[in-house]
Parts: C-alpha cells; structure tokens; sequence
C-alpha cells in the first residue's frame, strides 16, 4: 500500500473505533516490516496534546536510510489549535509535503464539514470510514475471531452474542477473549449457549456493579448519573430493574452464605450457590456496604416497585431515582 512516487495520505475515522484501531496497527506493522526495519522513520502523535511545529516538522522530514517516513495523528480534530488544521491544509493543497512522507490521521466519529481539512482527507483513495457492523456482517465477524483464536462456535451460541446489546466491538472481544480463557482449560473447544448465557449474565452485571458501587457509597448523584446512562443508551427500564433485582438477589445470598459459614472463600460460596466466582469477588467488594436487614428492606421496596409497574401505578424509572435518593440519604 505505501506506494513510491507521490505523497500518501490517509484518514481512519468512523464510529467503529476497534476496527479502525487493528487497521491502524496493521498498517503500521507493514509499514515498519516493509519499509522501516529499524523503527527511525515512524512518528506518533496524539495531537490534542502535542505542539504543532513538531508535528509538522515530522511530516516533512526526510526518511533516514529508508525510502518512506510515516507520520500517524490521532485526533487531530480535537486539537485546540485550529491553526494546525489550516497550515496542513495549506500543505496538502500545494503540494509541498514531500512524496516519501506517508500521513495516517485516526479519528473516532468526526463531523467532515467541521473544517475543509477533514473533508479533504476523507476523499484520498485509501481512506476509510468504519461504521458499526450491521446483523449479518457482525455475526461474521464474531465467528471470524472465535476461529482465529482455534474455537469453534454452535449457532445458537453465535446468534446470542450478535444479538446482544453491546454498546461496541471492543466489549464483545473482552467477552469472546473470557470465553477463551474458560475453554482453554477445558477439553471441548466449542462455545455453546451455555458458555455464552454464563458470560453474558455477568457482562450485563458489570454495568450494574458500578451502579451498585455509587450506592454503597451513599453518592447518590453518582448512581442517579449511572442509572440514567443506561436509560439514555437505549435500555428498557423494566431490563435494567430486573438486572438491578438479579444483582440484589446475589447480594442476600452471599451475605447469607458468608454469615452462615464464616471464614468460607469466594470460590466454595461460587460452587455451593452456583454463581459465577468472578460475580461473587465483586459482591464481597460492595457488601460491606450494606447490613443483612438493609439488603432485605431494600429488596422488599424493588418488589414493590415491581408491582406497582405492572399495575400501573407507577414506572420502573422515577422508582430507582426515588429509591437511590432514600438509600444514599
């Protein structure tokens, strides 16, 4: 890719940043394997952070016992320095960036008509804009780096994590990369629901942890932020009380089981409740926090909630607000 003769510009951008970031690593790593052994011609900068006479300085500088240099910025559109974008505009339009220089800008999500630059770099032939992978492409993706990790996956299995709700690529690799971890102790390397359903339990727990841990704090404006981010990221209220309930109903029985066999680990409480251990490490972290008749009194208001939601006395969302308020008072 990284031809001789002219020079080469190049804008990775989009709303799929993990996708966007494995190509900026590979095209580093071909730049380096091919052109650049010795690592002296590759310059990286995070340019919301770094003055802009170096970078310049970097862009034109000849390469040192090499053919290309490479010059990779990373978000540059949100530099404070709008003189930047004008004086590379300049460049660009004139020609005066020398051939053997190659330039990768990396961007997240980028309004083009922000500033001419942007959409300049958007039109050069190697370009690329990486958007949020649709149903079909998605599952091919997944099943693509489940076979790259030497795992095969059942259909069923495929299809739960495609349909999952996950707000990005990079948490469905942290979910695929534990999966592996799980199977790599074990004979069979095939996922199936059960592995996937076992992962997915606590992938949804995890966000609640966080919510749980503003609670047992008393920061109440804190766990008011987290509960409605969850709202504001698409999800029902009903699902996110019904995961709050879930978590609530972890919390009564490890307390139980711990009160009940003192000095027991996390791991014979995970086997004897059959619970996930990584889920009871968590909870022995937030239960300190919380009496055995405050997790009761506690539960028994979100059963209320519950049914004052089914029967149209009340709704899910303005119930958690009034009940993290009256927690963290």
């Amino acid at each position: 890719m990284f031809y001789n003769g002219h020079t080469m510009l190049i804008m990775l951008h989009g709303p799929d940043t993990y996708r966007s970031r494995q190509q900026l690593k590979k095209m580093i790593s071909e730049f380096k394997a091919k052109r650049d052994p010795s690592g002296l011609n590759l310059n990286i900068f995070n340019a919301d952070k770094i003055d802009g006479a170096e970078m310049l300085e970097a862009m034109v500088a000849s390469p040192f016992l090499a053919e290309k240099r490479l010059t990779v910025l990373e978000r540059l559109s949100e530099s404070k320095k709008k003189d930047i974008w004008e004086n590379l505009l300049e460049l660009i339009k004139n020609k005066k960036l020398p051939d053997t220089s190659v330039i990768i800008f990396w961007e997240d999500e980028i309004k083009l008509n922000s500033h001419p630059l942007f959409a300049t770099l958007a039109k050069q032939k190697f370009s690329q804009k990486f958007e949020t992978l649709p149903g079909a492409q998605l599952s091919q993706w997944i099943k693509t780096e489940i076979t790259s990790r030497s795992l095969e996956i059942e259909p069923y299995a495929l299809s739960a994590l495609t349909n999952y709700p996950f707000d990005s690529l990079w948490r469905i690799i942290n979910e695929i990369d534990k999966i592996a971890a799980y199977l790599s102790k074990e004979p069979e390397k095939k996922i199936t629901l059960k592995h996937v359903n076992l992962f997915l339990d606590e992938a949804g727990d995890d966000n609640i942890f966080h919510f749980l841990d503003a609670l047992t704090g008393r920061h109440a404006k804190e766990a008011i932020k987290l509960l409605h981010n969850q709202f504001d990221n698409g999800e029902e209220s009903g699902k996110i009380f019904n995961l709050i309930v879930g978590q609530w109903r972890k919390l009564l029985l490890i307390k139980d089981y711990f009160s009940l066999n003192p000095g027991s680990t996390s791991d014979s409480a995970a086997k004897a409740l059959d619970i996930h251990p990584f889920v009871v490490k968590k909870t022995l972290a937030i239960l300190p926090g919380f009496s055995f008749a405050k997790l009761k009194e506690i539960y028994r208001e979100l059963l209320d909630i519950d049914l004052r939601a089914k029967t149209g006395e009340g709704d899910y969302a303005a119930s958690l607000e009034m009940l993290v308020a009256k927690i963290c008072q």
